[in-house]
């Protein structure tokens, strides 16, 4: 994930493993970002049954950006027993191919809400829109149901954290990176607050001649 960081992104993302930004509250201390570890990989593969090189479609938005993180990926992998075959779509044509299962492994972002809800829900439930990897588990469904149900963060956090603890295992989805929210302005601006959705809000700020 750092390598992915700095050598895609010049350091612009943060590493990450969950659904949340390491500088959320909501973010699960318990299950820190890990290293990357090619002789457990290896050794997985090998425990499995499995013969190298493991081929794996491995599908990308067609884009600059995508292009160069799956690039650096594949390599990544290559040397823990994986043969990434990248697949460049174009966007619309991707959702689409994943929306009907046409892939193994998917390349994608997520523009991300500041409450875990909308960053967890419609991807981790059973039969939700957006759960392309078709992860489906009854314990956690009624937890993501649960944290709907209560305000304080103390309490939806430790809902969270056992989701976490369960889809961390077993889920589809492998968090990668959050983006740095980078806003620069003038001096002469007054009252600005930037909010972690990354959203410019103008309400209440001035500019001083």
């Amino acid at each position: 994930r750092k390598a992915l960081s700095d050598v895609v992104f010049n350091g612009e993302v943060m590493p990450g493993n969950q659904w949340v930004s390491p500088k959320s509250p909501y973010f699960q201390q318990q299950f820190p970002v890990p290293g990357r570890d090619v002789a457990k990989a290896k050794k997985l593969l090998a425990d499995a049954g499995m013969a190298t090189p493991v081929a794996v479609d491995f599908m990308i938005p067609n884009n600059p950006e995508s292009r160069q993180a799956a690039e650096v990926i594949q390599a990544m992998a290559q040397e823990a027993g994986f043969d990434m075959k990248i697949r460049v779509t174009e966007f619309a044509t991707s959702l689409k191919e994943a929306e009907e299962g046409r892939f193994q492994a998917f390349f994608i972002g997520w523009s991300g809400r500041v409450d875990p809800d909308g960053n967890s829900y419609i991807f981790h439930k059973c039969k939700a829109p957006q759960n392309n990897g078709h992860f489906c588990d009854k314990d956690v469904d009624q937890w993501l149901d649960d944290a709907r149900k209560v305000g304080k963060l103390e309490d939806r956090k430790a809902i969270y954290a056992k989701i976490a603890d369960k889809y961390l295992r077993e889920g589809s989805i492998i968090y990668l990176y959050h983006r740095l929210v980078i806003i620069a302005h003038t001096a002469k601006l007054e009252g600005y607050t930037q909010l972690p959705d990354g959203l410019v809000r103008v309400v209440g700020v001035k500019l001083r001649p």
